[in-house]
């Protein structure tokens, strides 16, 4: 398995290219917009996009979605059904979303929401080569990808290099608090691949993130 992270858009939203496990195929870990930088690596690197997999239903994190369909009209995307409120009715639900929290945002990037799809397939219990927790608390439908043979978790805003994803926004505290401790019990080598900010490991965030302790 090889990682090409990307860092998108105006909320530093963290995107992955994961390749090199069957043929030429390749898996996005969410869709930030714009999509241009992962879409051209997937390109000019010879690989072709075979589905796309969302962390959680928040809109910088899939805005992208539109353009990977442009660029791939079959292509499947994964997202846990208790989010299926943010892609659902025309997206109504990520447009009030950002009207309260980020107007600005909405009127320079809102057209990114035309054309989006909306027909999520449901997590199971693995989504190509990954385990998948579900890790409610930042949203209901949060989820964390995980590779025991690679040691890697993609845990998109449920944890971060010293702390854990808001809450303020549609969350549950205790919620995140338990999803954490599930966290807590992967092996201190499983590499941390957050939404946001730098790479971490489990270890590392045990001594060091007081969400951790």
């Amino acid at each position: 398995m090889r990682i090409q992270p990307f860092i998108v858009g105006p909320y530093g939203t963290c995107c992955y290219a994961v390749y090199g496990i069957d043929g030429n195929g390749c898996i996005l870990i969410d869709a930030p917009y714009p999509l241009d930088k992962p879409l051209s690596f997937i390109k000019e690197n010879g690989l072709v996009l075979s589905m796309v997999l969302l962390t959680h239903g928040h809109f910088d994190h899939m805005l992208g979605l539109a353009a990977a369909r442009e660029a791939y009209p079959e292509v499947p995307f994964y997202l846990h059904e208790n989010d299926w409120k943010y892609i659902k009715d025309g997206y109504k639900e990520t447009v009030s979303l950002l009207s309260s929290f980020d107007p600005f945002f909405l009127s320079r990037y809102g057209s990114a929401i035309t054309g989006m799809p909306e027909d999520a397939l449901p997590y199971g219990t693995e989504a190509g080569p990954f385990r998948i927790i579900e890790t409610p608390g930042h949203t209901a439908g949060s989820v964390c990808l995980v590779s025991d043979e690679e040691k890697a978790a993609f845990t998109g805003d449920t944890l971060f290099k010293g702390s854990v994803g808001r809450t303020d926004i549609g969350g549950d505290t205790a919620a995140l608090a338990s999803s954490i401790s599930l966290l807590r019990a992967l092996p201190d080598d499983m590499l941390v691949l957050p939404g946001h900010g730098p790479m971490s490991n489990i270890g590392t965030e045990k001594l060091s993130n007081p969400y951790m302790r």
